[in-house]
């Protein structure tokens, strides 16, 4: 059913990864200017490919994670691929792009913005759907128990 909690969940799992698209990652300064990393890259300095597609699936995969409903065990795997996108932002962000970023342009100090916390809220609201669809799998188990 459309109607359940999962739903909620994952709603607002797919509405935060779009809302990234939105808000920038990080803030460097160089000197006295500010340059921001977002999905879309370094403001007039380098694109970043691989966070626009992997935030492009972010928003993809909980809204076709919804309609999949029926197939409880494939919502489930859908739910951890969300979990996984959503852990290759991170490590993308924190391991390489800020630290490519830092070094291009010789930025004195990183300060990290509400995109760089998305991913995190977005792993949280995939674990919890996650929680309540397993639930749904055990309630339905039990009921073909008893027939």
């Amino acid at each position: 059913m459309i109607q359940r909690i999962q739903t909620v969940f994952l709603f607002f799992a797919a509405v935060f990864a779009g809302v990234l698209f939105f808000t920038p990652i990080a803030s460097f300064t160089v000197g006295d200017e500010m340059v921001k990393l977002s999905v879309f890259g370094v403001e007039n300095h380098t694109n970043a490919l691989f966070l626009l597609v992997l935030a492009i699936l972010m928003v993809i995969v909980p809204f076709v994670t919804i309609f999949m409903y029926k197939k409880r065990e494939f919502q489930l795997k859908l739910s951890s691929l969300n979990v996984l996108l959503n852990a290759m932002l991170c490590g993308l962000v924190f391991l390489f792009y800020v630290n490519k970023v830092q070094a291009d342009l010789s930025a004195e100090t990183v300060t990290y913005l509400f995109g760089t916390y998305i991913p995190l809220i977005n792993m949280v609201l995939s674990i919890l759907a996650m929680r309540w669809i397993k639930k749904d799998i055990e309630l339905i188990k039990s009921v073909d128990r008893l027939r």
